[in-house]
């Protein structure tokens, strides 16, 4: 008999980055192979009735994987909603009480004032229904905001702190805006002080001191107790969940942790210190039936500090392009001989801005060529600046986020990735299986796995933005030589990062776990 597979995430969304594309991968690939599949989710987002729906109709996720979350389910909610009816459209004369207002340049968000007064900020969604209002003082500080499901019915009110502007106490409510759970705040250190959880007629049923892992942990055993009839494996796949995997402990059950990124702080060298995120699994990670790394490599270097284990495995990512009706897409698209690529998050750790500079070198060279850097990110700013500064607005477009990155790889000639450091590195491993070689830093972990330099790919020294440059200009003078090498990245891709090679893993992984659990 198959397990159930449950997969913790702290948060699924649709613009998100890789660590939720391969949870949604992996899921998906249990669901398919016919196991009881399930991504509990642990964060407050009233909008997960249109991600799971929206999540299928982009083909992100296998419509078997069942995407359950705590707070529906604290509310009262017995299964994953899904939207029966459309969001509805916020009334701004409603909401302001025939107060005049202003909206907020560049945003979907207006000011209201009463009587010269600013009192009220009103948040709208791309769709038009109602987000959130936050209310001001005389003084404007910010005494608390109140957050709305996309049919207008109040979710939860945040008490703001009014020298830090952070949450002292939250409140969540379910349809009748009856609360069911409240929490409080040390605003100086955003640490979690209580936890109240309420009965239908308000009485309290619980209460947390300290403590914002027990009542996930008691969620968590109460989903596997519904669902779980002989055995289950609990994967937690992002580090704010490591912690619930860690203190749980059910018969049934069988523990693994993923690591998806480095687990190397600054400066990024094999003897760095253990960045925090990743510290308390590796602290505790004799508690897990298995532990997986996406590289050979950075196991060895993990085992090299915290000495051998059994429970240690490696399962790298796999890739495919598949239409909705499941079927791999091979539709020829033509490379555009004078467009490099990114796709990315736009954030420090990412570097865009080495690439950017490089590129002020190439263009210095080659006028006509052009950079796609497809992403979202709190950098988006500063690179739109250094774009203007080094006169590449021309050359350099910020293109938002791609919904389809096969796509974008697919016309480019080459791609780029600049990290300070990865835990896989999913992005060269898209941009190989569309034919689009990859010029790479040299970083820990995952480029050098699968980039065979001057065969399928670049590796440059790590920061080095002069040889990158100089990479880039070769494979713009040389497009039939980087479509080449396009040609034998998708070649090595299928070779050693094909399906069947994950699956192998991920079943000999799952057997491990089972057997070290219950034997």
């Amino acid at each position: 008999m198959k397990p159930v597979m449950f997969f913790l995430i702290n948060s699924i969304d649709l613009v998100r980055g890789g660590l939720t594309k391969a949870s949604l991968k992996q899921a998906s690939f249990f669901a398919e192979m016919g196991y009881d599949t399930y991504m509990l989710t642990f964060n407050f987002n009233p909008n997960y009735p249109f991600i799971r729906e929206k999540l299928i109709e982009l083909n992100k996720v296998h419509k078997g994987v069942i995407i359950r979350n705590m707070y529906e389910e604290l509310e009262g909610h017995n299964q994953p909603l899904f939207p029966s009816i459309p969001p509805e459209t916020a009334s701004l004369s409603e909401l302001s009480n025939g107060h005049p207002y202003e909206q907020r340049n560049g945003h979907n968000a207006y000011r209201v004032f009463q009587n010269g007064l600013y009192y009220k900020y009103i948040s709208l969604n791309n769709n038009n229904s109602l987000n959130f209002i936050d209310y001001f003082n005389e003084n404007r500080y910010r005494v608390r905001r109140e957050t709305y499901d996309p049919w207008g019915k109040l979710k939860k009110i945040a008490y703001m702190d009014l020298q830090s502007n952070k949450p002292r106490q939250l409140i969540y409510f379910n349809d009748e805006e009856r609360a069911y759970l409240s929490q409080w705040n040390n605003p100086t250190n955003d640490s979690v002080q209580r936890i109240i959880l309420f009965n239908n007629d308000g009485s309290v049923k619980k209460s947390f001191v300290n403590d914002d892992v027990s009542h996930k942990i008691e969620w968590l055993t109460k989903v596997i107790n519904e669902t779980v009839t002989d055995k289950a494996v609990v994967v937690s796949d992002t580090r704010s969940t490591d912690e619930v995997l860690i203190n749980f402990n059910h018969k049934r059950a069988a523990k693994v942790w993923r690591l998806h990124s480095s687990h190397l702080d600054k400066p990024y060298t094999v003897d760095a210190p253990i960045t925090s995120k990743v510290k308390y699994g590796l602290d505790n990670i004799d508690s897990f039936n298995a532990a997986i790394f996406l590289t050979e490599e950075q196991r060895k270097d993990v085992e090299n500090r915290l000495g051998e284990k059994s429970n240690f495995q490696v399962i790298p990512h796999y890739h495919e392009h598949k239409t909705k009706e499941g079927t791999s897409l091979f539709r020829k698209s033509p490379k555009d001989d004078k467009l490099g690529v990114i796709v990315s998050r736009l954030s420090s750790l990412k570097r865009i801005n080495h690439t950017i500079k490089a590129f002020r070198k190439v263009v210095d060279e080659i006028p006509e060529v052009r950079l796609e850097i497809w992403g979202v990110g709190d950098q988006q700013a500063k690179l739109e600046q250094l774009i203007s500064e080094l006169n590449l607005n021309e050359n350099v477009l910020l293109k938002g986020y791609a919904h389809n990155p096969d796509i974008k790889y697919k016309k480019g000639l080459f791609s780029l990735l600049t990290s300070k450091k990865e835990g896989f590195a999913l992005s060269v491993l898209e941009s190989m299986y569309n034919e689009t070689p990859v010029i790479s830093y040299n970083v820990k972990y995952g480029p050098s796995d699968m980039i065979v330099n001057n065969e399928n790919g670049f590796l440059v020294e790590d920061g080095e933005i002069e040889s990158l440059a100089s990479k880039m200009l070769y494979m713009f003078r040389n497009p039939k030589i980087a479509k080449d090498m396009g040609r034998k990245a998708k070649k090595y891709v299928e070779k050693n990062f094909n399906k069947e090679v994950y699956k192998e893993k991920w079943l000999n992984v799952v057997s491990k776990a089972l057997e070290d659990k219950f034997n």
